[in-house]
C-alpha cells in the first residue's frame, strides 16, 4: 500500500462523516478570513517495515492522522471539543478502510489532545493511530 493510498483512505473516511466541516488538507493553504469552525489534517508517517527478511512479504506502515479543529475562542472549549468527540467516534478502534487493494486499520480509540489557544483561534487535535498493509 502506498502512502498516497493511506492518505486517501483516511481522508475519504473523514469526508464521509455526516455534517462534516470544511477540510483543509496538509498540502493546501487556508484562505484568509476562513469562517470557523473548520478542520486541518496532517498524516504523520511513523514507520514502514517489511514483513519478511527476503523483502517479498509486503509492507506494514504505521502512523497517525491528526485532525485539528479550528474554532473561535469561547468561555469553554465546548464547541471545538464536541466536534473533536464526533471525529473520534467516527474513527473507532478496529475500523478497517480499504484503498487500492490495501487495508488501513485504526489501532485504538483516537486521542483528543489538550486544546490550545493560537491568537483568536482555539485548536483541538484528534490523533487517529493506524496500521496499513
Amino acid at each position: 500500500m502506498t502512502e498516497n493510498d493511506i492518505s486517501k483512505a483516511l481522508g475519504n473516511h473523514l469526508q464521509a462523516m455526516s455534517g462534516i466541516l470544511p477540510i483543509y488538507w496538509e498540502n493546501q493553504d487556508i484562505p484568509l478570513k476562513t469562517a470557523r469552525p473548520y478542520l486541518v489534517t496532517q498524516v504523520v508517517r511513523v514507520s514502514r517495515r517489511e514483513l519478511s527478511l527476503a523483502g517479498s512479504g509486503g509492507l506494514i506502515a504505521r502512523g497517525f492522522m491528526q485532525v485539528t479543529v479550528i474554532a473561535d475562542l469561547d468561555k469553554w472549549a465546548t464547541p471545538a471539543m464536541t466536534i473533536a468527540d464526533n471525529i473520534a467516534a467516527h474513527f473507532r478502534k478496529g475500523t478497517k478502510l480499504t484503498e487500492n487493494g490495501g487495508i488501513v486499520t485504526i489501532l485504538d480509540a483516537p486521542d483528543i489532545l489538550p486544546a490550545l489557544r493560537d491568537g483568536s483561534d482555539w485548536r483541538v487535535n484528534v490523533q487517529c493511530d493506524y496500521e496499513a498493509s
